[in-house]
């Protein structure tokens, strides 16, 4: 290990690991146990199953297995399961001396469904089985519906209220779709915030079958226009119109688009791992044929990006300036292209004295995690990737594993599956603020998350992210998307 970490981030990355990546490893003192666990590679001889387990209900203390082991040099040790059925099984510890012992392995998670489900601890491991009983349909349990005309437009849907620009939305905002609904149980539903707002709505279904959901608005349209929505993850889309304000929404053209930006001048320093401040600005030309308010922004390139707002009181040519924000990640030449059918104009970015980072925007905004970073490696196959946003205490983290058989290279890493078992990844994400940790994917959701690695050396790894984590550390429906994320971190 190159660097020093606070216990915090040790422990994002130790919970990628825990969760994810169903392997055996040592981390206390460099001392790993060599053990076998007894009835392996079939089933755990004398394995004993404790708690009740029921779909939609949380597991808690009482639920444990005991697997018989034997071992042959004293250590450390840390065993996990492959998440099955939403839970997983875990447990770690010291073996102080050699011969027949037994571990336990708490249980997390909440079962999706009843059933019969089978459970192998770690690599070459033993299985054990674990009976999970009906819910009866209890509000603990999650839903599973679908939504009607995913992944095109939503059928069934319909909105009520008035939607302008300037004027935030009430309860009388709504949108309804209609779902399809497998299973029984609590649902959460929301929508990507588009032009300044969003809907959402949560509840119970009682009953299979379709029905409709209503989703209230919040926030304030920023422009008019129409604008479309997905609600939930891989859900179906819906347009929605907005009326311009009052002072009424400016038509208007950029000087020399599609192409590049006539006379655009972008002014301030760009340094790769350097913050942007206000005095990062670019100033593009436009042409006004209706007076009226704008709102202008690019898309996050490079881990930055530029947006603007005002009112044009005249028609004719007339400029307007962007200001920046974000931290450029790496240094060269980057093309920025406004909003609204805009021109393109291009950023030259210094190579910085900062040549460690790890940035990325979790929900359209963007997180510099530059502090106490780490690269661990700690077999040939496994590499850790992990920073925080300051030295607070309380500091949002960020963490990435990598995993390759027989060893790291560089190339894609997208997230594990029951179909992606050999070079994977995983993410996790610790806001700071709440006891909530975000991580990408496990087995039973369907939203990807892929890192590139584009440049890996004997101390050095570099490369791009992106994709979506969820609550419950992986397990959750509640989402948050990461774009633009990039890194470059010795190990």
């Amino acid at each position: 290990m190159m660097l020093k970490l606070k216990p915090s981030i040790l422990l994002i990355i130790l919970s990628v690991l825990f969760y994810s990546c169903q392997k055996e490893y040592s981390l206390e003192g460099n001392v790993a146990a060599v053990y076998s666990l007894t009835g392996s590679p079939g089933a755990c001889t004398n394995a004993v199953v404790t708690g009740t387990y029921q779909a939609g209900t949380a597991l808690g203390a009482t639920n444990i297995v005991t697997i018989a082991v034997d071992v042959t040099a004293i250590g450390t040790y840390t065993i996990s399961t492959g998440p099955v059925n939403g839970i997983i099984f875990s447990g770690s510890g010291s073996f102080t001396a050699t011969g027949p012992q037994t571990i336990l392995l708490n249980g997390t998670g909440i079962p999706v469904a009843a059933g019969t489900f089978s459970f192998t601890t770690g690599v070459n491991g033993c299985s054990f089985p674990v009976i999970v009983s009906s819910g009866g349909g209890s509000s603990g349990g999650t839903a599973v519906f679908t939504l009607n005309g995913a992944p095109g437009n939503c059928t069934g849907f319909s909105t009520a209220g008035t939607y302008a620009a300037g004027t935030a939305l009430g309860a009388t905002n709504t949108a309804t779709v209609t779902v399809n609904v497998a299973t029984i149980g609590t649902y959460t539903i929301s929508t990507n915030t588009v032009n300044g707002i969003s809907f959402a709505g949560s509840g119970s279904f009682t009953t299979t079958g379709p029905q409709p959901v209503q989703l209230i608005g919040s926030g304030t349209p920023l422009a008019g226009g129409t604008f479309d929505f997905i609600p939930g993850t891989n859900g179906c889309t819906f347009s929605l119109l907005i009326t311009g304000s009052s002072s009424g929404s400016a038509v208007f053209t950029y000087t020399g688009a599609p192409g590049t930006c006539t006379s655009a001048t972008p002014a301030g320093t760009y340094t790769a791992g350097i913050a942007l401040t206000a005095s990062n600005t670019v100033v593009v030309g436009v042409n006004v044929t209706t007076i009226g308010t704008y709102i202008l922004s690019t898309p996050i390139v490079n881990g930055f990006s530029f947006s603007g707002s005002g009112s044009f009181t005249a028609t004719g040519p007339q400029i307007v300036t962007l200001t920046g924000s974000g931290t450029p990640g790496a240094s060269g030449i980057f093309n920025f292209t406004p909003s609204n059918n805009g021109c393109s104009f291009p950023v030259t970015v210094a190579a910085g004295t900062l040549t460690d980072f790890l940035i990325c925007t979790i929900d359209g905004v963007p997180k510099t995690f530059n502090v106490d970073l780490l690269g661990d490696r700690f077999t040939a196959d496994t590499i850790d990737i992990g920073g925080a946003e300051s030295s607070a205490g309380n500091s949002p983290l960020f963490g990435i594993e990598l995993s390759k058989s027989p060893a790291i290279t560089t190339g894609i890493y997208n997230r594990y599956s029951f179909t992606n078992t050999s070079t994977f990844c995983t993410a996790g994400y610790d806001d700071g603020l709440t006891t909530t940790l975000w991580f990408s994917a496990l087995l039973l959701q369907t939203g990807g998350f892929t890192v590139n690695v584009t440049l890996f050396t004997a101390n050095r790894i570099s490369g791009t992210f992106s994709g979506t984590l969820y609550d419950n550390v992986g397990l959750g429906t509640g989402t948050k998307t990461v774009t633009a994320g990039s890194f470059s971190v010795p190990y």
